[in-house]
């Protein structure tokens, strides 16, 4: 290797960026705090690890989003000066960079037949899995109002991840609704079974499973992949920990980053003591600490640190950076959601308007979707351009999902959730009468809906419209099979041309265009698939009409969020972990809020709560503004809030407050109540009590309340707002 490009792989390094990059046998521990160059530190350490000699398809790197796993390839491919490809399977030239569903799709994939897997499973979204919890409810007969579907699933998804099956949820089962949700999970797995599906907490189960029932498959996996770096490490669940344990248990050459910190997903099963018990796990791991900050100012850091200090699961580590002090952030009071929506919307055009901030530099957090609808019509008044990030996402529309239905039927018959949502787009007399006649037969007769469908001709009380739609549906879908199998076809890009075939045969495309409203952008929408299916076609050559459908299937909602364009970004917190904005609002401080409600009894559950507030600030580089409604309307009832005790937590100096709770709502006065502002060690004067040193600062607005240490008359508790105090 020349020296030269190991120089120019670490030359711009700091010294604890490249300790961690050229660390190269053995498990090794980052951690990285927010805005500390992760990214690159992963990246350049893939690098180094090829251009130490290591066979590039010996390295496994997992990511939390596809779209991160996808900036991780262009940046490695650049360093490597090898573009890197990925043909979404296992056996690959490369280091494979992916997401741990991703990785486990490829294995299950790869090993289907010796782990008893059909070979052309589908892959159920969150909409499918939810229809088959609910058919699952109805077979046994319960209310679906007592065992709400959502709730169910959750539960179920709950037990996977900790890699509990139907027979071990049942046997720990304590009550009455265990007992229930055992009989459901275990009917809802038979139904998925039967579909030949899996869900996404099955992909990484099945894995976990394979493992620990085929050592064979174990082993060659070991074999395959030496070295294994893992990113957000802080937010894996039990499910992922075991899988990439298993993975490196005879190497041990792991490298996983994270900041328990940034830890916000406890709620779906992440456990925050994979990353604080790593150094248990591996005791003679070496341990990286990334610590200067590149994102925010100092005034932002200092806020943010002074917040997290307070939790006690955490790994210690000093956040520091050379940027600028910047602007003092905002804590902004106001009357209701209205004041706080409309008093937002006028600071982000300020920012706009006198600070010459792009529109799209600036992002509004808030912690529960529902405060988004107040912010949106203030937004809409103010004429200011923005975009919801979890809107109606690409694959959630409904023409999408109706011409991908199509695809896995074509591609797994079996899958009969699929089936029933499109045997009838376009009516052809498979409506739900039919669809019921037909389900009735495949159960009496052991056969699945589509044997039913194809031999229609044979079941007694079927319409004769029925039975034509039946026969010229089934001859469509194994028109459409021949296609996808036909190798001169595959050789010449079979996704799309299956895909095609399904938009114009099918009567999709002229239902579009027959039906009335947006059907232009939906068109458009079918049009950018195929796209997409060209896309996949030109990357894998021998790629298959199931690999595609498994690979849209682990797509996310963040993954396809396109550029904010000129437009200022609306997203719950959750959603914003991982981006940056120079220009940052978080509405909604309030108990109940942010913290959540459920956090009310659980310290654990504050301190993740606190975690998120954490990751909110520091997705801010510049400017800040943390707001409050005194009053909020809840469920038709207004009612007085409590202020978030995060705003308690935060070193008064580095904010100003403007407090509009006296002002009447709805006046046009321009000049706000801004409160004096007083932090530790300050050394003030007071007309009756003399010099004194400020000793303690706590509060908001007009509940800040101070202590001096005067030198005559000691120890003094004042409110800030009437206190006379001048700084020295």
């Amino acid at each position: 290797m020349p020296e030269s490009f190991e120089e120019s792989l670490l030359e711009d390094l700091t010294a604890p960026q490249r300790e961690a990059v050229t660390h190269v046998d053995g498990p090794l521990l980052i951690v990285a705090g927010a805005g500390s160059g992760k990214t690159r530190v992963l990246t350049r350490r893939v690098a180094y690890l090829v251009r130490q000699g290591i066979a590039p398809n010996a390295i496994l790197s997992i990511t939390f989003t596809n779209k991160a796993a996808g900036e991780m390839k262009l940046r490695i491919g650049a360093l490597l000066d090898k573009p890197l490809r990925d043909f979404g399977r296992l056996d690959q030239p490369w280091p494979i960079i992916c997401t741990f569903h991703s990785l486990c799709l490829r294995i299950l994939r790869h090993y289907a037949e010796r782990v008893g897997l059909p070979a052309s499973f589908s892959i159920y979204d969150s909409a499918d899995q939810t229809k088959v919890v609910k058919e699952a409810i109805k077979s046994l007969e319960l209310s679906s109002s007592n065992f709400t579907p959502g709730t169910i699933h959750g539960t179920i998804s709950n037990a996977k991840n900790q890699l509990v099956t139907p027979a071990g949820y049942a046997q720990a089962a304590k009550d009455f609704y265990q007992r229930t949700v055992a009989r459901v999970y275990a009917k809802y797995q038979e139904l998925l079974a039967k579909n030949n599906a899996l869900d996404f907490d099955d992909l990484l189960i099945r894995t976990a499973y394979a493992f620990r029932e085929h050592p064979d498959v174990l082993r060659e996996v070991q074999d395959r992949f030496n070295y294994l770096l893992i990113d957000e490490y802080q937010d894996t669940n039990h499910a992922q920990y075991v899988i990439a344990h298993a993975i490196v248990q005879r190497h041990k050459n792991i490298c996983v980053v994270g900041d328990p910190d940034q830890s916000i997903y406890a709620w779906r099963g992440a456990d925050i003591k994979n990353i604080l018990e790593f150094e248990r796990d591996y005791p003679d791991a070496k341990v990286v600490r990334l610590e200067q900050n590149y994102r925010s100012t100092k005034r932002i850091l200092r806020i943010a640190s002074q917040l997290i200090a307070r939790n006690t699961q955490r790994k210690e580590k000093g956040l520091w950076t050379e940027n600028a002090d910047g602007k003092p952030a905002v804590v902004l009071l106001c009357q209701s959601e209205h004041d706080e929506a409309e008093q937002v919307a006028r600071w982000l055009k300020s920012m706009h308007d006198e600070h010459a901030y792009a529109w799209n530099k600036m992002a509004i957090f808030y912690r529960m979707n529902s405060l988004s609808r107040v912010m949106e019509d203030a937004m809409r008044r103010a004429a200011i351009p923005y975009q919801i990030a979890r809107g109606v996402e690409f694959y959630n529309r409904k023409e999408i999902k109706d011409t991908l239905a199509y695809l896995r039927v074509v591609a797994n018959p079996s899958d009969e959730v699929s089936l029933e949502r499109i045997a009838n787009v376009p009516t052809r007399g498979l409506g739900d009468a039919a669809m019921k006649q037909m389900q009735v037969w495949a159960v009496e007769n052991g056969k699945s809906l589509f044997d039913a469908i194809r031999q229609a001709d044979s079941i007694t009380g079927l319409s004769a419209k029925a039975r034509s739609g039946a026969r010229s549906f089934v001859s469509l879908v194994m028109s459409w099979r021949n296609i996808a199998d036909n190798p001169i076809v595959r050789s010449a890009g079979a996704v799309r041309s299956v895909m095609e075939s399904v938009v114009s045969q099918s009567g999709l495309e002229a239902l579009l265009k027959k039906e009335g409203g947006d059907e232009q952008a939906e068109l458009a929408n079918v049009g950018e698939l195929i796209t997409s299916a060209t896309e996949y076609d030109e990357t894998n050559p021998e790629g298959t009409l199931a690999e595609y459908l498994a690979e849209v299937s682990l797509v996310s909602d963040m993954d396809h969020m396109k550029g904010t364009g000129g437009a200022v970004t609306l997203m719950t917190l959750h959603a914003a972990k991982g981006l940056e904005f120079p220009v940052v609002a978080m509405i909604g401080l309030e108990e109940g809020l942010l913290p959540h409600s459920r956090a009310a009894t659980s310290p654990l559950e504050l301190e993740e709560e606190r975690r998120l507030c954490f990751v909110g600030i520091t997705r801010a580089q510049e400017r800040l503004l943390l707001s409050k409604a005194e009053s909020r309307m809840i469920r038709g009832l207004t009612v007085r809030t409590i202020t978030s005790p995060f705003l308690h937590e935060i070193p008064t100096a580095d904010f100003e407050t403007i407090d509009r709770t006296r002002i009447p709502e709805g006046s046009e006065r321009a000049v706000d109540l801004r409160l004096p502002q007083f932090r530790l060690g300050q050394l003030v004067r007071h007309p009756m009590f003399g010099l004194g040193r400020v000793t303690d600062v706590s509060g908001v607005g007009q509940q800040t309340r101070i202590v001096v240490q005067f030198n005559e008359v000691g120890s003094k508790r004042l409110v800030a707002e009437h206190a006379r105090l001048m700084p020295v």
